[in-house]
């Protein structure tokens, strides 16, 4: 069975001045009540025309109380089916662009601080027509027409009918989301939650499936860790960082190192008192204060380099553990390189027999392709080679081209030792 699929067209009857004498003129020859029964429109409708409530009526309505077709109109509203259709066939075919991006496309002649997502779940039934020519335009600069278009919805519509969820089996990981994130699960469904809970709508995408299940893996990984920041950080990925706010939680630990080893009070950083973040009733601080406390941090701990490793912040020590295994590295190249017993040798010879290495069970390798495989550059490779002739002429093969067991570079590779023998051939070849 085909989607529905609607097209451009007259759905709605703008109730201009001239409408609305010739309605007030119809239902003043009754009562609401009597005139509503008397056209078959809910009493409610009626009331709400009477009292201005209403802009436009559908042609079905307008009939019903005048007997006649509408006036042609300039149509400003049409239903939004083949507008959303579009939408997601477009997000379908471009998996980088999202529905923020097409709203502030439609509406860039406007300063859009908020996306109206209403328009793309449904919540409101018509759309403006220009957003739906616009859509339409984007596919006709691509090469497409309008039937093309609509073949490639329906085509659309079986790749998803064919690869869908039941709603009860996303559910927990909705629920795990929403109670550890806060996160609306209409954010996750693209669609108004309530839908699914109602039972109009009954299975998801496999796509938002898997979405909802890699960030609920992420979030679980995060949860592990300990670190509310890695918590707060998904969610802020989810929704969007706020500008010129920072969240509290990725300074907390500068705010309290600074108290602790610098004696500084946390509200001359903060404004206000410490307890408000704790507490979790703030989330963010302006991005300035933060900037101050990072630079006041960085300053204490530069002007005290007594300061024991372990008590610095996470992010400082990274950085003092990135550059001691720098030196230590560099360090043992050097050793390397002037050691005068043959250590390379000892990790470099094969340990096993020629026989062992070069059968079709692994198969070999060319050498031109073999620093690939080790990660070592060309000229680092052709280095090491050089040195090293002796033990690779003696565990090579050669047929045209050299050629050495893939089983022999798998060993060395994991060998202990290894990756600081790469690097020393690595720095040479930089001198070259």
């Amino acid at each position: 069975m085909y989607p529905k699929i609607k097209s451009a067209g007259p759905q709605r009857v703008e109730l201009n001045e001239e409408i609305l004498k010739k309605i007030l003129k119809r239902i003043s020859s009754g009562r609401i009540s009597e005139v509503a029964d008397d056209v078959g429109l809910p009493y409610d409708l009626v009331y709400n025309l009477v009292h201005g409530r209403i802009n436009s009526l559908s042609a079905e309505n307008y009939k019903l109380i005048f007997g006649e077709a509408p006036p042609n109109q300039d149509v400003k509203r049409v239903d939004g089916t083949y507008f959303r259709e579009m939408v997601q066939l477009w997000l379908f075919l471009n998996s980088d662009v999202s529905e923020a991006d097409l709203y502030r496309e439609f509406y860039r002649d406007k300063n859009v601080k908020k996306v109206d997502y209403r328009i793309f779940s449904e919540v409101t039934q018509t759309v403006e027509k220009k957003i739906e020519q616009a859509m339409e335009q984007k596919f006709i600069d691509q090469g497409f027409d309008r039937f093309d278009i609509i073949e490639l919805i329906r085509e659309l519509f079986f790749i998803e009918k064919q690869e869908r969820v039941l709603y009860k089996d996303i559910k927990p990981i909705l629920s795990f989301l929403a109670e550890t994130l806060e996160i609306n699960p209409t954010r996750i469904l693209n669609q108004w939650f309530v839908r699914y809970e109602d039972g109009e709508l009954k299975t998801v995408s496999k796509k938002v499936y898997d979405n909802a299940l890699a960030l609920k893996n992420k979030t679980e990984r995060a949860l592990r860790s300990g670190s509310r920041h890695k918590v707060e950080k998904i969610r802020e990925e989810i929704y969007g960082k706020k500008t010129g706010y920072t969240l509290f939680s990725e300074i907390e630990e500068e705010l309290v190192f600074l108290r602790k080893f610098g004696g500084k009070n946390s509200r001359q950083y903060l404004g206000r008192s410490v307890s408000h973040y704790k507490k979790s009733r703030l989330k963010r601080i302006a991005s300035w204060r933060a900037l101050k406390i990072k630079d006041a941090c960085r300053k204490l701990i530069d002007d005290h380099p007594e300061f024991a490793l372990k008590s610095l912040p996470n992010f400082h020590r990274r950085t003092k553990l990135i550059k001691l295994l720098t030196v230590l590295k560099s360090y043992s190249i050097s050793k390397v390189i002037k050691k005068e017993d043959d250590i390379e040798r000892f990790i470099l010879m094969p340990a096993n027999y020629y026989e062992e290495y070069n059968t079709n069970e692994y198969g070999l390798i060319s050498l031109n392709k073999a620093g690939y495989f080790l990660g070592m550059s060309k000229t680092a490779f052709d280095l090491l080679v050089a040195e090293h002739l002796d033990v690779f002429r003696r565990i090579g093969t050669y047929n045209k081209e050299w050629y050495l067991p893939y089983l022999y570079l798998e060993k060395i590779k994991e060998k202990s030792g290894f990756d600081i023998i790469k690097a020393k051939y690595e720095m040479l070849a930089k001198k070259i």
